[in-house]
């Protein structure tokens, strides 16, 4: 009897061993994070694009919204164009992203009959209106940027299968230049001279923006999801095994600075300043102070049981907004 009970206290034990998170991950908390609004979308909140006054939301099979995030108030939705006589449907909005001192706005529509990076005139953001669609290496887009271009127009920048694509619009399509990496890619960085390329199970890879050369290809504990670039510093989401934060002063062998782990997968990483959110799915987000950025720490959580399954998390302004399947939510930093 004394050994059974022995056995049965045993088995008790490891149970709670094996419900536990390992040591090395942090326990989930709010912290610093209190929620300050959340926008009711018509779908999924795949992917958004902020401004200091707006914010615009990719919204899968239910097209885009814009809001005004001074209001919170719903400025415009659109779940289909006019282009001539007939009516062309969004069949699934899964990136955005506007350059508001240029008017112009990129949606990309990943599926239909008309597939490809649409472009906006957004002056007027209660109507916008179409001005071109592009659709050469769209197909699969994982991720999607815009900026200025100082002679005018904006620059567009996306990754997809395995290349790394850049293009120009200024009034029509300039055209675009496609780097092939012969293998899956995901997020990158741009600085003025390189690229950084989250290249999954391959870790990631430092090129040279004028001609597409990989400088060095860095090994790592997981997939490499996402990568930001912060002085001498790439910081990669590791899918599986959290984050990791590289020195990479000498571009041709980046040196493994830490390695944290989290509760959950983290795919997507933004930074302001002090701060890092990264985004999980189900983790929700996580904020770090990267003040000393060799010893990221923990300082807030909002998991999916608070916010939903989480696509992005985005910082702007002091303030972090949440794209999930329940709408975005904006976050206060306390």
């Amino acid at each position: 009897m004394k050994n059974i009970l022995k056995v049965l206290n045993l088995l008790a034990v490891l149970l709670l061993i094996l419900s536990c998170a390992k040591p090395s991950e942090p326990t989930s908390v709010e912290g610093s994070l209190s929620i300050d609004h959340k926008f009711e979308t018509f779908g999924y909140a795949r992917d958004i694009s902020i401004s200091d006054t707006h914010l615009y939301i990719a919204e899968d099979q239910a097209g885009y919204s814009i809001f005004n995030i001074t209001t919170n108030e719903l400025v415009s939705h659109h779940e289909s164009f006019i282009l001539e006589t007939d009516p062309v449907m969004f069949e699934n909005v899964r990136a955005i992203s506007a350059v508001e001192d240029e008017n112009l706005l990129f949606v990309y529509n990943q599926y239909g009959s008309y597939q490809g990076i649409i472009m906006f005139d957004i002056t007027d953001k209660v109507d916008p209106t179409f001005l071109f669609r592009h659709t050469g290496n769209t197909s699969g887009i994982a991720q999607f940027q815009s900026a200025v271009n100082t002679e005018g127009g904006a620059d567009v920048f996306w990754s997809n299968g395995s290349g790394y694509n850049f293009g120009r619009f200024d009034e029509y399509w300039l055209g675009s230049t496609l780097y092939d990496f012969q293998n899956s890619i995901e997020g990158f960085d741009v600085d003025e001279s390189r690229i950084y390329i989250s290249a999954e199970q391959l870790g990631f890879h430092i090129v040279n923006k004028s001609n597409g050369n990989i400088i060095s290809t860095t090994d790592t504990d997981g997939e490499v999801l996402d990568v930001k670039i912060v002085d001498n510093y790439a910081i990669v989401t590791l899918r599986q095994a959290g984050f990791a934060v590289y020195d990479i002063t000498d571009t041709t062998a980046p040196t493994l600075v830490v390695q944290k782990e989290t509760n959950e997968y983290i795919y997507t990483i933004d930074i302001e300043g002090n701060n890092m959110v990264l985004g999980s799915h189900n983790g929700g987000v996580y904020l770090y102070d990267i003040s000393d950025i060799t010893d990221p720490a923990l300082v807030g959580n909002l998991d999916s049981d608070i916010i939903g399954y989480t696509y992005t998390a985005v910082l702007h302004n002091n303030k972090i907004y949440a794209s999930t399947r329940q709408g975005v939510y904006k976050i206060s930093i306390d």
